[in-house]
């Protein structure tokens, strides 16, 4: 799942990855390159590669954040998102719910102008979600 958001009126778009599979971070950046289909050694890869990076390896898990260090500050795992991060309501509520389903919750700002808007949701979902995952309703 991929929540994307405005943290205020004029701010860029953010994007918080919920991946469900419990995929270790080195086989989701095999998946992602396997997507996007990109020939080793190439631009693309590389963006593609950067693009994994940021969003796994330099993002703050909020969810492992939240379970290491802020668990005995705040009541709740919503409560850490309200005030601490400080997402808006809708975030809170979608993340508190996925909260158990999910191998992590990665908060990524992306540094990328390609990723705003729908197309920046189009692009994380062809190359982060399971196309299998909402077909069990």
């Amino acid at each position: 799942m991929i929540i994307p958001f405005k943290s205020g009126q004029h701010s860029q778009d953010e994007y918080v990855v919920c991946p469900r599979a419990p995929l270790t971070v080195a086989e989701l950046r095999d998946r992602m390159l396997q997507r996007a289909k990109v020939t080793e050694g190439s631009y693309a890869y590389r963006l593609v590669d950067n693009l994994h990076a940021a969003i796994l390896v330099q993002s703050i898990d909020l969810k492992a954040d939240y379970d290491a260090y802020f668990a005995c500050e705040y009541k709740s795992f919503g409560e850490y998102l309200r005030r601490r991060a400080r997402f808006p309501s809708a975030v809170v509520a979608t993340l508190t719910q996925a909260v158990d389903e999910s191998s992590g919750m990665y908060h990524f700002r992306p540094a990328y102008a390609f990723l705003d808007d729908a197309y920046g949701l189009e692009f994380l979902t062809r190359l982060l979600e399971d196309p299998t995952a909402g077909e069990a309703s």
